[in-house]
Order: structure tokens, then C-alpha cells, then sequence
């Protein structure tokens, strides 16, 4: 009988990989798997800052991540709201259920419309405004670049001065996410 592992955001594997640091020298990668069930799905709560209208609920389940923690991919679904989402990272989506209205906050203000079968890119710093008529589900795939303590540092100075918008938990936490996740998969 296969062991497998269940993480509290999601990653099921019947192989639990380890990340990069820990594997055997000489042992190859290995394949994680994942599965999406309603049940699978978290509470992943929008920031009540960011809510403009309506009660959007949010649910998300993170299905794979990298040994090196800068890749992962995820599902998440809301239901009917108004809200603000700031991009903490590099996102591709593909809309697998519903309708989402995104309006770009640039000067150009572009509006998109996706539906099933919709695929869009959303990059690391962009600031949107979703409007869920009624209910949205995607595929997610989240790409985190390591940048230096310098630019880190900057940037938390800049946060702190109000200069740059704070990404909160845009992504829906997908770096907390990360983190527990690889952790479940390094314990198995």
C-alpha cells in the first residue's frame, strides 16, 4: 500500500518528495501528485481591507510545490464580492469555472473579462480590482523570484513609508502555503 501524505493546505503524494537541500546525493527528483476535492479547499480569506462590496468567501488548496519553494500551483474558488487584490508574486491562472471582471489599476485601467478555459498572466507588484458576479474557480501557478536582502530590505522600507502598496496576503498566502507545505512534505 502506497503512504501517502495529506498536508493541511493540500498536497497530497504518494512519493513526498524532499526539497533539493535534503535529498540523497545521486537520488533523482521526485513526481508530486495532487487531487482537488471540495473538501480538499481551505478557508483563504481576502484581506477585509481589501473587501469593496459584497461578502466574498474564499477557498484554496495548494497542490504541488518546488523543492526550492519558488514554483507551486494551487486552485482557489470565491464566491460573489468586490475586492482588491495586490500581486505579491508572478501568478498564471486558468479560469476552470465561472466569471471573474478584473480592472487593472494603471493608468490604462484595462478591464478583462475571463471565463472557463480563460488563461491570464498577473505579475509580481500589480495591483487589480475583482468583481465575482457569482462564483470563480482557478488553476493557479505562482512564481516567487529570491531577491536579494538589499531589495528586500528596501522594499520593507518603503512599505513602512507608505511608498509601495503592502501585498498583504495577496495570493492567498501562497508563501505561508509554501512554507507549511514544504515542511509537511520534508517530515514524511
Amino acid at each position: 500500500m502506497e503512504n501517502t501524505l495529506n498536508s493541511p493546505i493540500g498536497i497530497s503524494d504518494s512519493s513526498a518528495p524532499k526539497s533539493v537541500s535534503q535529498r540523497i546525493p545521486g537520488s533523482a527528483p521526485l513526481i508530486q501528485t495532487g487531487s482537488v476535492h471540495q473538501q480538499d479547499l481551505q478557508p483563504s480569506p481576502i484581506n477585509p481591507d481589501w473587501i469593496l462590496e459584497g461578502n466574498p468567501i474564499a477557498r484554496a488548496t495548494t497542490l504541488a510545490i518546488a523543492g526550492d519553494k519558488t514554483l507551486s500551483c494551487a486552485v482557489w474558488e470565491c464566491h460573489a464580492g468586490r475586492f482588491k487584490w495586490v500581486y505579491g508574486l508572478d501568478e498564471i491562472v486558468q479560469i476552470l469555472e465561472g466569471e471573474v471582471v478584473i480592472e487593472e489599476q494603471t493608468p490604462e485601467r484595462k478591464i478583462h473579462t475571463l471565463r472557463a478555459g480563460d488563461t491570464a498572466f498577473f505579475p509580481d507588484g500589480l495591483t487589480t480590482y475583482w468583481t465575482v458576479t457569482k462564483y470563480v474557480k482557478k488553476f493557479a501557478i505562482h512564481r516567487n523570484i529570491r531577491r536579494s536582502i538589499l531589495w528586500r530590505a528596501k522594499r520593507k522600507l518603503r512599505h513602512l513609508f507608505g511608498l509601495v502598496p503592502k501585498a498583504g496576503m495577496g495570493c492567498y498566502g501562497v508563501m505561508a502555503h509554501m512554507e507549511m507545505a514544504a515542511e509537511a512534505i520534508s517530515m514524511a
